[in-house]
């Protein structure tokens, strides 16, 4: 049979396939102290000039400011007096404070790829981990900008969606979401990524984290599509060291993690050189596309330490920016 990476790359050698999962960690867990470190001094700007109100640290259409009102919470001592709500009051005879949630400039929305797929883990953590891991600090990176996150979880569809949001606390939703879901199902960037654009009502930054491994032209046209809305769109595909390399050295048993009792038999040494080829091909047709619709390409490789990767990336990044 054909060995062809179009099959949405769901292939993981069965000799070196780690069958247990990782354990359950705490919300924080994903909140690399170091990670933070290295990236805590940075910002996540956008490149075009926002809808909104310039209360984050990008520049905006509008002057001065907006608040949503969120929900109410009983007076304390030190609360200003001017945030009482008298209706209220009046109504209950007890004394409760307004909240309101502050429109902020940049929506960003962090896009997960939860697809089987990305449960490979050969010498490195999976695909899914380190790409949650990435999500998660940069959405507290947004949160300390003033910025509001949102976060949502594909497959073939949007599997999970939380809108997004600027207060501290808003953190802890999208890091729960982030710990308890798991991988599977099969891949449709395509279908997932039109549903996203008809949920976003304002112009934004999205930021995908996904192996890639689709068919091009559904990927591209979502991609057009998001970009015709105004989006501004980040991909950062994320791919294992042994999809890059292919260093397999004996007869293996290739186990699909997207569809059932799909197995196939190969020898790595027969295939390796027709499939680095085709990877390779993909990998620069990708990279050429998403330039063309002025989408960004970054590559995350799981083998990478992840600070290093995003500070570095970030500091780029910001650089071209305030050029």
């Amino acid at each position: 049979m054909k060995f062809s990476i179009l099959k949405k790359a769901t292939w993981i050698n069965r000799s070196t396939a780690q069958t247990k999962q990782p354990p359950r960690q705490k919300d924080h867990g994903l909140l690399d102290p170091e990670v933070l470190r290295q990236i805590g001094h940075l910002e996540l700007l956008t490149q075009r000039v926002v809808d909104g109100f310039l209360t984050g640290k990008h520049r905006s259409t509008h002057k001065g400011g907006c608040f949503e009102f969120a929900q109410h919470r009983p007076y304390t001592a030190g609360d200003e007096i001017r945030l009482i709500d008298w209706h209220v009051f009046a109504k209950s005879d007890r004394y409760y404070i307004k909240q309101f949630e502050e429109e902020t400039n940049l929506q960003a929305m962090m896009v997960v790829d939860a697809s089987g797929s990305m449960n490979y883990r050969g010498s490195t953590i999976s695909k899914f981990d380190y790409a949650r891991l990435a999500a998660a600090c940069l959405s507290r990176l947004v949160l300390r900008q003033r910025d509001s996150v949102g976060l949502s979880l594909i497959d073939q569809s949007i599997r999970k969606y939380i809108p997004p949001r600027s207060s501290a606390t808003h953190l802890r939703s999208l890091l729960h979401t982030l710990l308890n879901e798991q991988t599977s199902g099969m891949t449709s960037l395509s279908g997932a990524l039109h549903e996203l654009g008809k949920r976003m009502k304002r112009k934004g930054m999205i930021l995908l984290f996904s192996d890639c491994f689709e068919e091009l032209e559904p990927l591209m046209q979502a991609l057009h599509h998001l970009r015709l809305r105004g989006h501004e769109i980040l991909i950062f595909q994320t791919v294992a060291p042994e999809e890059l390399s292919f260093r397999f050295d004996k007869m293996s048993k290739f186990e699909c993690l997207e569809e059932e009792n799909l197995i196939l038999d190969v020898d790595p040494q027969a295939v390796r050189k027709g499939y680095l080829k085709r990877l390779n091909e993909f990998q620069e047709q990708l990279q050429q596309r998403c330039v063309e619709l002025g989408c960004e390409y970054f590559q995350l490789n799981t083998g990478d330490e992840l600070g290093t990767v995003l500070s570095q990336y970030l500091s780029r990044r910001n650089a071209g920016i305030k050029a």
